[in-house]
């Protein structure tokens, strides 16, 4: 048993008993055997309860810098100021502690004992009362402890519950938001379709799977699922919302945009929805539009960090001295939850590297990366031996046994590497050709080997890739004809498509078994101009070795002797090209490229930044300007904080 549970059940039961100055010497005699934040929060509602009202705010200070999430947290500020008469800031405590735990059925009740005139508001938290008021204690846990960031005792107590009632549909809802959070998206999709068949009409679950449907980048699924929804209630602003969502992911802009300003009408202050407006004006080419949206985002929400990271991630964007002055201050405001300021800071990195103040410029860099790192799962040693598992499976002995086993489909051309290495560059100039179709960096091929790894035989060896030695000729025939339908989406009529994942470069093994006759070109760019790159781009999900310059370099060595394997069992099968000769040779690079691909010349390839094309990634407007050199051995400003970087890189 954990030894903080019986002192904090000695401290829950004095205050059930409302022995406060007792549960307060609790509270100090185990301050050390207590987290700070059940600290700070039980002697918060004893001083509340004692009227001690300054010291029950001073602890709750102390506790919103521990957890700026902790929706307690807040209810407490929204009940002490209910007793200090200030409403205004009762309401907002109590939205606040909504919004980060929708169970505290104290806080809601606290918005209707205080909201008077906002209807719409007031039927969204009757809404929730109702919801919660039938709710069974147990998956009112349940949803505490998710929010609270308590999965694991959240996922026993659901699936505990869910033994005894097999087949109640909100804790199957609740176990696959459970999932979702762990990044475990086909048990979530998977529970949410089996929910669908029990109860079709379930509003909420409809938008949680295509919620689920589009984090696992099923795109088309999630069209016909959000229209739907959509016709069945075009007022409604959930669907609203999947609705645009699904048809800007669909490159359906126009259509997006048109109900991004519908909701817009409705809930004016929508910075999300600003954001995305942004992010697909960016896309599209708008840049001023592009702007425009993301600046309206911050001038509505100061503090929506990912508004600032936005602008900087336009790569042409120059911050005002009045942008960086205040995103100075709030990177040092303590209240600041630290996921904004971690785009705060990437923003003022990139702010301070358009000044030429490198030494500020990578302070920030570092410390966003910080804050990342400190939240990352990625494990260099796991990375490294996930990379001696392909080389020992994937022999020559396995493709000369398996050559030509898979689908005979020959549209496919792969992009891969590391990011920020030239990929988007080579997408533009290849999508120029009046064959070729850019699709997104499509996540099938890791979803593959995610669903091969999950095909256990009886012992652990058969796991992927180890599974890469017994599938037959249908079995990998039928892969890769998946693959293909389901990339047909994104895909019109032309004779080849793009696929630009760069991780793809993990798993070659497995394209060559059930795509013999894809292309396969390796983007590299020098070892410090590639790791650097990375260190100073902010992704959006799935790069977390780019937080660390030790982390780094241990990735990149592992990809060139990875990529030095593939080479080897796969001879004259992997087109290698170096980014600086596709800068420094163009033309000539060019021509290569469409001879591996098997493609006619077509002078567009020379002149692909007159494409008008969408583009998907932070290089949009890179690669709609002719190309240049001034980036080539741009690291060199940073070289003297870059010595872990360069000491641990071997290539």
């Amino acid at each position: 048993m954990n030894e903080n549970v019986e002192p904090l059940k000695n401290i829950e039961a004095s205050i059930k008993n409302k022995e406060f100055n007792e549960a307060l010497n609790l509270c100090n005699k185990y301050n050390k055997s207590i987290s700070k934040r059940d600290y700070f929060y039980l002697t918060s509602v004893c001083y509340r309860y004692l009227n001690e009202l300054d010291k029950a705010i001073k602890g709750l200070d102390n506790l919103i810098q521990i957890d700026p999430k902790y929706g307690r947290a807040f209810q407490e500020f929204g009940h002490v100021h209910v007793l200090l008469k200030d409403k205004d800031k009762a309401l907002k405590a109590y939205l606040r502690a909504v919004r980060h735990n929708p169970s505290l059925q104290a806080s809601w009740l606290g918005i209707l004992s205080i909201e008077e005139s906002n209807q719409d508001l007031i039927k969204f938290v009757e809404q929730n009362v109702f919801y919660l008021k039938n709710l069974p204690p147990e998956l009112k846990t349940v949803i505490s402890f998710t929010h609270e960031g308590k999965l694991a005792r959240a996922d026993h107590i659901c699936r505990q519950y869910l033994q005894e009632h097999p087949h109640d549909i909100e804790a199957m809802r609740l176990l696959a938001n459970i999932g979702r959070d762990l990044n475990i998206y086909e048990d979530a999709e998977f529970l949410l379709e089996s929910a669908l068949l029990f109860d079709p009409d379930n509003a909420m679950i409809k938008y949680d799977y295509i919620n689920i449907l589009t984090k696992r980048q099923k795109y088309g699924e999630a069209l016909k699922h959000a229209q739907a929804f959509y016709d069945e209630d075009p007022k409604n602003l959930n669907a609203m919302k999947l609705l645009s969502t699904a048809l800007f992911r669909t490159d359906r802009y126009k259509e997006a945009i048109d109900i991004y300003n519908d909701i817009l009408k409705v809930e004016p202050k929508n910075t999300d929805v600003m954001l995305s407006m942004g992010h697909l004006y960016k896309t599209s080419g708008e840049i001023n539009k592009s702007i425009d949206s993301y600046q309206k985002a911050y001038k509505t929400d100061k503090y929506f960090g990912d508004s600032y990271w936005s602008l900087a991630n336009l790569k042409t964007y120059e911050f005002s001295d009045k942008e960086v002055s205040s995103l100075k201050q709030m990177v040092k405001d303590k209240y600041i939850d630290e996921e904004e300021k971690t785009f705060m800071h990437f923003a003022l990195g990139k702010a301070y590297e358009d000044r030429e103040k490198f030494n500020l410029s990578f302070e920030h860099y570092k410390a966003g990366n910080q804050i990342k790192k400190n939240k990352a799962l990625f494990n260099i040693d796991d990375f490294e031996r996930d990379c001696n598992n392909q080389k020992d499976v994937c022999t020559n002995e396995l493709f000369e046994m398996k050559k030509d086993w898979g689908s005979e489909n020959k549209a496919p051309i792969f992009i891969l590497g590391l990011p920020r290495v030239g990929s988007t560059l080579i997408e533009q100039i290849l999508s120029s050709h009046s064959m070729v179709e850019a699709t997104h960096e499509l996540p099938n091929i890791i979803s593959t080997a995610l669903r091969l790894n999950e095909r256990k035989a009886q012992d652990i060896t058969s796991r992927y890739p180890d599974i890469l030695l017994s599938l037959s000729a249908p079995q990998l025939k039928m892969i890769g004809d998946k693959y293909i339908a389901d990339s047909e989406v994104f895909r019109t009529d032309k004779q080849y498509f793009l696929d630009k994942m760069p991780n793809n470069f993990r798993h070659i093994g497995l394209i060559k078994l059930i795509l013999p006759n894809a292309k396969i070109i390796d983007i590299r760019r020098s070892s410090m101009s590639a790791c650097f790159a990375c260190y100073k781009q902010l992704f959006a999900e799935g790069q977390e070795f780019t937080y660390d310059l030790k982390d780094l370099a241990g990735y990149y060595n592992n990809y060139i002797e990875l990529m030095d394997h593939w080479n080897k069992v796969l001879p004259n099968q992997i087109l290698s090209i170096n980014y600086e000769d596709v800068v420094n040779n163009f033309e000539e690079s060019v021509n290569q490229i469409l001879e591996y691909c098997e493609i006619p010349f077509e002078n567009e390839c020379l002149e692909f930044y007159k494409s008008k094309r969408s583009v998907k990634t932070p290089s949009a407007e890179q690669v709609r300007q002719p190309i240049y050199k001034s980036g080539m051995d741009y690291w060199k400003n940073y070289e003297s904080y870059l010595d872990e970087l360069k000491n641990n890189l071997k290539y």
